[in-house]
């Protein structure tokens, strides 16, 4: 969350943030972050993120095998009490504030992806449905409108800018969600003829 590096991760929480952490060296990255970069302390701008390169998710199956990804830092507002920033008032309001987190995201993605994009994976999940209490439908709806809209000097949807673009969660339900709302036809970033 915006205020403690890896939100319930020391807590032994299950939820999808947390289990990237305990797969990986993440939480490590974040304490990196808060302790060297943030002189210890820690709080993400409402409508900002940290961009953490180089974490190593660990192979099951070999200590010796990993991946390396980059990690987009940020939440959503905690729709079931008060968390560092205040909740917006309306639906209009909170969909308006997470259009601009999540242009926010993808502009990061954008500007921190090596080459041309080509061999770029961007994994989306659905951000704050947990126990923050966002609406599953209302954040794919959000990542949809963004990832059509035209950002950075393009003509074209920014979902160009990435050869592949998954929507991952530990729970089928919200993926079920999230493919129903954003179709293969409609993410799929091969060029139309």
């Amino acid at each position: 969350n915006e205020q403690s590096p890896g939100g319930g991760y020391l807590r032994h929480a299950r939820a999808q943030e947390e289990i990237i952490l305990y797969n990986s060296d993440g939480y490590r990255a974040l304490l990196d972050l808060k302790y060297q970069r943030m002189n210890g302390g820690y709080a993400i701008p409402e409508f900002g993120l940290a961009y953490v390169r180089n974490i190593r998710f660990f192979d099951a199956e070999s200590e010796e095998r990993h991946r390396l990804a980059d990690m987009l830092v940020s939440a959503c507002y905690c729709l079931n009490g008060s968390e560092l920033y205040d909740n917006p008032r309306t639906p209009d309001e909170l969909k308006k504030n997470n259009l601009a987190k999540f242009r926010a995201f993808m502009a990061t993605a954008v500007a921190n992806t090596i080459g041309d994009g080509s061999n770029t994976y961007l994994l989306l999940g659905p951000i704050g449905t947990g126990a923050f209490g966002n609406d599953v439908e209302d954040i794919a709806e959000c990542f949809r409108e963004v990832l059509e809209m035209p950002m950075m000097n393009s003509t074209r949807p920014i979902r160009y800018a990435f050869s592949n673009i998954w929507f991952v969660s530990i729970d089928d339900w919200k993926n079920d969600i999230f493919q129903k709302i954003l179709p293969k036809s409609e993410s799929d970033n091969a060029e139309e003829l």
